[in-house]
């Protein structure tokens, strides 16, 4: 998400380079350390895997517009 700010910011020929390399590198990051993690935990990582994603995290908008009943 920052990387997409920079170039918001930003917006040069370096940033214009940069920011698909990082996206890259970060991508290859996460699943070098997700592995690093599966060989740690085993099946409880595999299935908080499952729930949570990798980099943008899912937002509910029914827990914000429930309404308490009293």
């Amino acid at each position: 998400m920052a990387i997409i700010g920079f170039l918001i910011q930003w917006p040069t020929l370096i940033t214009l380079i940069m920011a698909p390399t990082l996206l890259i590198m970060y991508r290859k990051l996460a699943k070098r350390e997700e592995q690093n993690m599966i060989q740690e935990f085993g099946e409880e990582y595999l299935e908080y895997m499952k729930k949570v994603p990798r980099f943008v995290p899912k937002i509910h908008l029914t827990n914000f517009t429930k309404k308490e009943t009293n």
